[in-house]
């Protein structure tokens, strides 16, 4: 083992010399003149100097210096990191044997703190980060030495300084808070995919509300984070697993925009049609005064037109026989297996569609094939049983819906099935992305370790026992 030496004097003198360096710099051709003025006036006004110099080296500093921040820390003139064609420096001998001999937990920890030294973040995206590396089983409230001054430090050596220092702790094993990672615990596993996944999910919407600007700076801060993981070589071994968070980073950044639109476009003239006929409309449901409809919408009018259009004969009818009424009203959780569009016959039928007396076009719609499925969640979901008739349900959609919807995407549904075999949506109560992942970490967020407590329990024989007051 080679011995450790304090690097305290070195960063000190590189200080100084990248203060006189950028000091010169600024200068720029004047500096000659400056310099002289500067001699003649220590020469006729020595003590005036000297007080100038102490004044300055007493002026309290309200940042960090680059030196302080780190040896890998980021220049302040070099931007956030987060630009589009940054690219990070080559490494130190030292630094790349660090990152590939110490043991995961130990690795990971540096990557995060050279990570938030190499990136300027700011605002929101400390907090996105945060939150991400929560979800990842890592203390990021600190530690003992985080509040000391750098000063109170200098007695340690570099690799026990950079200990004392860090904000963001990985525990390898026997972990001392149940909330985070143990490297001992057989429940843990290494999965950056399933993080990436989870907090997507579910904090995503919590921390950005959906806007487009806040939502891209989540996803590029976590692709940033992971292409540094893998530029850097931190876990080899999970390379492949690294890669697979970064497509699910593309998979957010496309299916997020897309079910929002679904969500803002639902349901439907068709199923809307459906509702209002052969449906009584409860609390939850679709408003039907705020999804907007034409001047001229008649519900009948759009049920039995694409009944035609969508050869239903049996259900016609069964209408002109006023036969047609809903046999059963089930909510499901399922999951979509398939999206059919309407063929080029079936465009062709509604493009010449013509209704005597109606000027309501009524758009061609197309199938959505689902499956039962379970949404996870912090809540014990029974198990349900599904009968054979309702493993293969479909639906029928519009068109400029069918666009937004994706295999694989989950969602709560209440579907209303006819006597006559067809079933339309009555509302929708929850459709979730197709990664979606919910974390256990997620309700370990205001968990408290258990201690032991003397106190007696409260008991109809000690009323005052609940309030630390027994009456015995």
């Amino acid at each position: 083992m080679s011995p450790q030496v304090d690097e305290g004097p070195l960063i000190s003198d590189a200080t100084g010399m990248t203060d006189q360096a950028d000091s010169h710099y600024n200068r720029g051709d004047s500096g000659s003149q400056q310099i002289h003025d500067q001699d003649d006036t220590t020469l006729m006004n020595p003590g005036h100097q000297a007080a100038s110099v102490k004044k300055k080296k007493g002026r309290p500093r309200g940042k960090k210096s680059t030196a302080q921040r780190g040896p890998t820390a980021l220049p302040r003139n070099r931007g956030t990191g987060f630009e589009e064609y940054f690219a990070d420096p080559p490494m130190t001998p030292d630094e790349a044997a660090e990152e590939k001999l110490e043991i995961y937990a130990e690795r990971i920890q540096s990557c995060i703190r050279r990570f938030r030294a190499r990136r300027r973040m700011q605002g929101d995206q400390i907090r996105y980060f945060d939150e991400y590396l929560f979800l990842g089983g890592i203390d990021t409230s600190g530690n003992a030495f985080s509040g000391l001054d750098t000063s109170d430090l200098k007695d340690l050596t570099p690799a026990q300084r950079r200990e004392a220092t860090v904000t963001d702790t990985v525990n390898g094993a026997c972990g001392a808070d149940d909330r985070f990672y143990n490297g001992d615990d057989e429940h843990w596993s290494v999965d950056f995919a399933g993080v990436a996944a989870g907090l997507f999910s579910t904090s995503l919407g919590q921390l950005t509300g959906f806007e487009p600007k806040k939502t891209e700076s989540l996803i590029g801060l976590v692709e940033n984070f992971l292409r540094y993981v893998l530029l850097h070589e931190v876990c080899p071994e999970y390379k492949d697993n690294i890669e697979s968070a970064l497509q699910v980073c593309n998979q957010a950044r496309q299916e997020w925009p897309a079910l929002n639109q679904l969500t803002a476009e639902l349901p439907g003239y068709f199923n809307l049609a459906a509702t209002e006929l052969f449906s009584s409309v409860a609390v939850g449901d679709w408003s039907f005064l705020s999804f907007s409809k034409p001047s001229s919408y008649d519900p009948k009018t759009v049920f039995l037109a694409v009944c035609a259009l969508c050869d239903e004969d049996f259900t016609l009818d069964e209408f002109h026989q006023d036969r047609v009424e809903a046999s059963k009203e089930c909510t499901y959780t399922l999951e979509v297996t398939r999206v059919e569009g309407p063929c080029s016959l079936t465009l062709d039928k509604f493009a010449s569609l013509l209704i005597e007396g109606s000027d309501c076009g009524v758009s061609p719609v197309g199938k959505v094939f689902f499956k039962p499925a379970i949404i996870e969640d912090e809540w014990e979901t029974p198990s349900m049983h599904i009968s054979p008739q309702d493993a293969n349900i479909w639906v029928y959609l519009e068109r400029s819906l069918l666009t937004h919807v994706m295999p694989k995407m989950k969602m709560d549904i209440t579907l209303v099935e006819l006597n006559t075999g067809i079933r339309f949506v009555k509302t929708i109560h929850r459709i979730v992305p197709s990664f979606y992942t919910f974390l256990p970490q997620q309700m370990m967020r205001h968990y408290k370790q258990p201690r032991d407590d003397d106190r007696p329990a409260p008991s109809v024989h000690d009323t005052g026992a609940e309030e630390g007051q027994s009456t015995e």
